[in-house]
C-alpha cells in the first residue's frame, strides 16, 4: 500500500487504472488532508475502501515505478497549467488563451457561452489537435427546449456541474460574477462514466479562472485596441504587408508609446525545457508581466518580444539592460537583443539581429544569459561569409605562420598582433593592455613583419587580418 498526501479536501478522484469509484473517507472530510491509497491487487484495494479511504487499485503488470512516474508527470503538468492560467489572468490576456491552454492540457472539448447562449469561444479537441470555429455544441432542438424550460431556470442558480438533457455527452457549469450569472462553460465527454467524471473535474477546475478573468475584464468582449492591436500590426509587418509598419506605429502611439520611443527586439529561447506552443505562451506571459511595455509574438516558430526600452536605455547603462540578465536566468531563458531602433520599418531587421545575437552569443559565450547584437555583429558577418568552409581556407596566411612560431618558440606574437589591432593600432594603448614596455611591443611588431611580411600601414590588409582573427 502506498499513500500520497497532502491534497485538498473533497477533490474528485479520477482513476484511469480502475473502473470503480473512489469514495471519500468521512475522517478525511473533517481534516485538512486528503489521503489517496494506492493498492496492488483487489484484496488490498477492498480493505482500503472498507476503511473509508479513497483508493486507486493497480491492475495488470503496472509497477510502483510506473505509477510514481505517471503521478509525477501529472502533477508537473497541472502545476505548469495552473501557473500558465494564473499568468493569463495577471496580464488580462482574455478568455481564448484560458480555454485554449486548458483544452490542450486536458484534451477536453470546451465552449464558453454568455447568458444569452451566444457562443464566445469554442475549442474542440479532435484527431490530436485543438480546433475552433466548428459547429456549436448547443445546436440541437433538445438543447433549445431545455434552455427554454422551467427546469433550466432553476439550473441557472446552480453552482454544480449538470448534464444537458437531450444530449448524452454534454455537461454544463454556470459562471458567476458578483453572484450574478454571466455565462456557462460547456464541455463534451466520451459517453462513459470515467470520462464524464473527468470532464466534471475539468469544468470545476476551469470555472474559477474564467470567473476571475471576467471580474478583471468586466465582459466577454475582446477589444481590437491595446496590446492585441499591436500584435496584429506586428504580424502584418513581418508578413510583408505594406501597411503593417504604419499600422504598428499608430497602434504603438494609441497604446501610450511616444513618438520618441526607442525599441528593441529580443529572441527568447528555452531549448533545454519542453518546447511547444504552450511553453512559448507561458514564457511570453512571464516576460510581459515583468515588462508591461512589451509585446511577445511568434516569428518563424520562435518567441520574440518587442519592448519599449525608453530613451535612457539607448546605451548599456539603462535599467532594462541591467535587469534582463537576472530575469532571464531566473526563468531559465537565453535572450538575444537587437540594436535599439525607432522606426517600425526596422522590425524585420531587428528580429534577424536578435536571432544572430542569440546564435553567435550561445556559440562563443555559452555561460551567459543575454547577448547584444552589437557585441557579436562582426563575428556573425564572418561566420556567414565563411559558411561551411574551414577557417584555414580564407584566413590570412600570416596567422598560421605566427601560430606555428609561437608554438615552437614559446612567444606570444599572435596575441600581440591581435591586441595591437584591437587597440586601433595604438602602440601605447596596446603595451598597456599587454603589460609590456612600448619598446618591447615595437620590437615584437618588427619581428611579426619579418616573419609574415604583413604591412601594418595597409588598411585593406589590416581589415583582412581582423576578419582572420575573428575566424
Amino acid at each position: 500500500m502506498m499513500t500520497f498526501m497532502p491534497m485538498t479536501p473533497n477533490t474528485p478522484i479520477v482513476n484511469p487504472m480502475s473502473d470503480e469509484a473512489a469514495p471519500v473517507s468521512p475522517c478525511c472530510r473533517e481534516s485538512r488532508m486528503f489521503v489517496v491509497c494506492v493498492c496492488m491487487g483487489e484484496a488490498s484495494a477492498r480493505s482500503a475502501r472498507d476503511a473509508g479511504f479513497a483508493t486507486i487499485e493497480i491492475r495488470g503488470d503496472v509497477t510502483f515505478p510506473h505509477l510514481y512516474n505517471y503521478m509525477q508527470e501529472t502533477f508537473v503538468d497541472f502545476e505548469r497549467l495552473d501557473a500558465q492560467l494564473r499568468a493569463y489572468i495577471d496580464t488580462f490576456a482574455g478568455f481564448r488563451p484560458l480555454l485554449d491552454a486548458c483544452v490542450r492540457a486536458t484534451k477536453c472539448s470546451c465552449a464558453l457561452v454568455d447568458r444569452q447562449y451566444r457562443s464566445i469561444y469554442q475549442l474542440i479537441w479532435e484527431d490530436g489537435r485543438c480546433a475552433d470555429n466548428l459547429p456549436s455544441m448547443l445546436e440541437s432542438d433538445a438543447v433549445d427546449l431545455f434552455m427554454a424550460s422551467n427546469r433550466y431556470r432553476h439550473m441557472r442558480s446552480s453552482r454544480n456541474v449538470f448534464t444537458v438533457p437531450g444530449s448524452d455527452d454534454l455537461l454544463m457549469k454556470n459562471v458567476f460574477a458578483d453572484k450574478k450569472l454571466v455565462g456557462m462553460l460547456v464541455a463534451r465527454h466520451g459517453g462513459d462514466v470515467l470520462s464524464a467524471r473527468y470532464v466534471r473535474f475539468v469544468l470545476r477546475y476551469l470555472s474559477p479562472f474564467v470567473e476571475e478573468m471576467f471580474a478583471r475584464l468586466g465582459s466577454f468582449e475582446e477589444s481590437a485596441l491595446g496590446a492585441e492591436r499591436v500584435r496584429i500590426a506586428i504580424n502584418k509587418t513581418l508578413a510583408g504587408d505594406g501597411s503593417g509598419a504604419a499600422e504598428l506605429a499608430a497602434a504603438l502611439g494609441e497604446n501610450g508609446h511616444g513618438a520618441d520611443a526607442r525599441f528593441l527586439v529580443m529572441r527568447i529561447e528555452r531549448s533545454f525545457t519542453h518546447d511547444g506552443p504552450e511553453e512559448r505562451d507561458y514564457v511570453a506571459r512571464r516576460f510581459e508581466s515583468e515588462w508591461p511595455d512589451a509585446y511577445c509574438f511568434s516569428y518563424r516558430d520562435s518567441l520574440y518580444m518587442l519592448v519599449d526600452v525608453g530613451a535612457s536605455d539607448s546605451d548599456k547603462s539603462g535599467p532594462f539592460m541591467a535587469d534582463m540578465p537576472a530575469f532571464a536566468r531566473d526563468n531559465l531563458a537565453k535572450v538575444g537583443m537587437s540594436r535599439v531602433f525607432c522606426s517600425p520599418d526596422d522590425l524585420v531587421a531587428s528580429c534577424r539581429q536578435a536571432e544572430a545575437a542569440l546564435s553567435c552569443g550561445s556559440a562563443f559565450d555559452p555561460t551567459r544569459w543575454c547577448y547584444r547584437f552589437d557585441e557579436y555583429a562582426l563575428s556573425w558577418l564572418v561566420m556567414r561569409a565563411r559558411g561551411d568552409e574551414p577557417a584555414r581556407t580564407f584566413r590570412h596566411p600570416g596567422i598560421g605562420v605566427l601560430q606555428d612560431y609561437d608554438k615552437g618558440h614559446g612567444t606570444d606574437l599572435l596575441r600581440t598582433l591581435s591586441c595591437f589591432l584591437g587597440c586601433r593600432c595604438n602602440a601605447t594603448a596596446a603595451s598597456s593592455v599587454l603589460f609590456v614596455a612600448r619598446s618591447t611591443l615595437l620590437n615584437r611588431l618588427e619581428r611579426i613583419k619579418e616573419l609574415t611580411g604583413i604591412d601594418l600601414e595597409d588598411s585593406e590588409e589590416l581589415l583582412y587580418l581582423g576578419f582572420s582573427l575573428k575566424m
